[in-house]
């Protein structure tokens, strides 16, 4: 069972949030908190799994509860909650220590997906804000780096496709309607193509694409579904 602190400052949100978590058999939420002082008071005292870290709240914010929450003995793994979509939030979100960064326009099963895999020792980020960090700590795509454009040759066609729909920010779910494809086979080939790469997480993906150029060739066919969350 993953036990998780949720940490927001409206009781509507909360409750919203718990909703979705209780759903899943694998998730309990163990407390909530309403603001990042009592938060960090009680990952000291319960150990949570996890901590969902709404960014903005009175007294202590969400960044700073987190960045005290990684430093404790037996710190739990940090998602950040927001919804505002600031490059200055995302970065000062990963600086503190963050292993996620949602927007609270995520969807449902999303959430759920994020939960589980940051658990798991996985990183976590919106696509929308994909192309803010890649922008940020990887070359510019105008110069694309061989050593990149080498590795990404050990990948057929269609995974290559694929890999430029993740730099471009695009989620499971719109890959999946621009490639014909089933949520499913996208999640399956989204793990091959980590696997052939030796890559963590597809943040890793989104970046060594950026740095090979592949980000900028347009996919046959782009159709947007909606600014949907998910992980690889």
């Amino acid at each position: 069972m993953i036990r998780v602190l949720l940490a927001d400052d409206e009781a509507l949100v909360r409750q919203g949030i718990r909703l979705v978590l209780e759903s899943d058999d694998e998730i309990t939420v163990a407390a909530e908190a309403t603001d990042g002082s009592q938060a960090v008071d009680i990952v000291r005292r319960h150990q949570p799994d996890l901590a969902l870290v709404d960014i903005r709240m009175p007294g202590m914010d969400g960044l700073t509860a987190a960045r005290e929450m990684v430093l404790l003995p037996r710190p739990p793994r940090v998602i950040m909650l927001t919804s505002y979509a600031l490059d200055e939030y995302l970065f000062a979100a990963l600086k503190c220590g963050a292993d996620g960064f949602l927007l609270k326009d995520v969807y449902p099963h999303d959430l759920l997906s994020a939960v589980k895999a940051v658990v798991g020792g996985d990183a976590i980020i919106s696509p929308s804000m994909t192309r803010s960090l890649i922008q940020r700590f990887a070359p510019p795509a105008a110069s694309p780096v061989a050593n990149a454009q080498d590795r990404l040759r050990a990948l057929p066609e269609e995974q290559r496709t694929t890999l430029a729909l993740i730099a471009q920010g695009f989620s499971n779910t719109e890959i999946g309607v621009c490639r014909g494809l089933t949520e499913s086979q996208v999640k399956t080939q989204v793990s091959q193509i980590l696997r052939l790469l030796r890559l963590r997480n597809r943040v890793q993906a989104a970046i060594l694409a950026y740095s090979a150029g592949l980000s900028h060739q347009p996919p046959a066919e782009q159709t947007s579904v909606g600014d949907q969350w998910l992980v690889g």
